[in-house]
């Protein structure tokens, strides 16, 4: 698929909403998405540009480590607190009703950015045919939304800035439906855009990603450096597959996702480590193309509001059931 940034793919014409109602519209919803994943990025662009990051451990106090000896859920940056918190500001500024949950702790995100409104925000322009039983099934009692502000901050620090992006996730009944990634440093205007929902489509700056793009073979699995030849269940898994598949190293977890759902990659595998809102946007658009995402054992993830949001036994992204059936395979193996 051509990855060339097209011409912009909203209208002029602002939304206009009724946010005395505990329906949402998922149009309405995914453009305000992507219109504060824009935000988020244009902030974590800019804070790039003043190159004060003020990068450290948000988990252990006075930590003197470098970022690179750093686990990658470890690493804030004054980038993360400040994109959340203009997204989920807005978020609730728009729909007062929305149940949203966010990567950084309340006490980690600053609290000064001016919250965008439905002026600011343009409807999706090319055709975006929502079923009627799904804006019906979309209530304050089921929907969550599920935010990264910056995905991949570690790669964010090391200059890795390709890696980077902005995952914005829509949760129905605990399920993933719909999803917005953008890459703020790929492309241009504003950087490259990836949306679409269950039963609607996915698009890639507006073009509508076919649903029959497979990649250039299908035995290109990434994953992350550390598990390729670790000898740990992941790499043990990818060597009993016939034929031995190419390993692409990438890290970020967004980054990874987008592979796959963009045809560049068959399936992502990623150990322990990764939380709901790192997965919920790239499976809801895998899941409209047709994919799977489980656990390593098979078991699909709840985004339930409120739970545990770890995803601590690992993940397998695959753009065919069919791979993923023989990955799921391979790691049930006991030797």
């Amino acid at each position: 698929m051509d990855r060339s940034h097209t011409a912009a793919h909203t209208a002029a014409r602002t939304v206009v909403v009724d946010d005395t109602t505990d329906t949402f519209d998922l149009k309405a919803l995914v453009s305000a998405c992507i219109h504060l994943a824009r935000r988020g990025g244009a902030i974590i662009t800019e804070e790039h540009e003043k190159g004060q990051l003020d990068a450290h451990n948000k988990k252990v106090t006075g930590d003197t480590r470098a970022i690179s000896e750093m686990a990658a859920n470890e690493v804030l940056t004054v980038a993360d607190g400040r994109a959340q918190d203009a997204i989920i500001t807005s978020l609730r500024g728009m729909f007062p009703n929305l149940r949203i949950v966010g990567e950084e702790d309340d006490e980690l995100v600053p609290g000064n950015e001016q919250p965008s409104t439905w002026s600011d925000v343009s409807l999706i322009e090319h055709p975006f045919d929502v079923p009627s039983h799904l804006n019906e099934s979309l209530t304050a009692t089921d929907v969550c939304v599920w935010v990264d502000p910056l995905d991949g901050t570690k790669e964010f620090v090391m200059g890795n800035l390709a890696s980077v992006s902005v995952l914005i996730g829509i949760a129905l009944c605990d399920r993933p439906v719909a999803g917005v990634i953008l890459q703020p440093f790929v492309g241009s205007d504003g950087g490259d855009v990836t949306y679409g929902a269950i039963d609607v489509g996915v698009f890639y700056n507006g073009e509508r990603i076919d649903i029959e793009t497979k990649c250039p073979s299908d035995t290109i699995i990434v994953m992350s450096g550390k598990h390729k030849d670790d000898g740990g269940r992941l790499s043990v898994a990818v060597g009993r597959l016939d034929p031995t598949p190419q390993v692409l190293s990438l890290n970020a977890c967004g980054n990874k996702m987008l592979r796959v759902i963009l045809g560049e990659a068959s399936a992502h595998l990623q150990g322990p480590g990764a939380s709901r809102w790192d997965t919920c946007a790239g499976e809801a658009l895998l899941m409209a193309l047709g994919g799977v995402v489980t656990s390593l054992d098979g078991i699909p993830y709840q985004y339930t509001h409120g739970i545990c949001y770890d995803n601590a036994n690992g993940f397998i992204a695959s753009r065919s059931p069919e791979l993923h059936y023989r990955l799921l395979e391979a790691l049930s193996i006991h030797e």
